[in-house]
């Protein structure tokens, strides 16, 4: 039982200390695909 809320307490830091991955906006990815499209055409 210890061990379990031990390891859960452990699990509950870990993530609180990496944070959430952030998750890139629409419009930002329309823009970054545009540019990524326009130097590709380019080449």
């Amino acid at each position: 039982m210890r061990f379990s809320l031990l390891a859960t307490i452990l699990v509950v830091l870990f993530l609180a200390a990496c944070g959430r991955p952030e998750q890139a906006l629409p419009e930002q990815e329309k823009e970054n695909f545009e540019k990524l499209m326009s130097e590709q055409s380019k080449d």
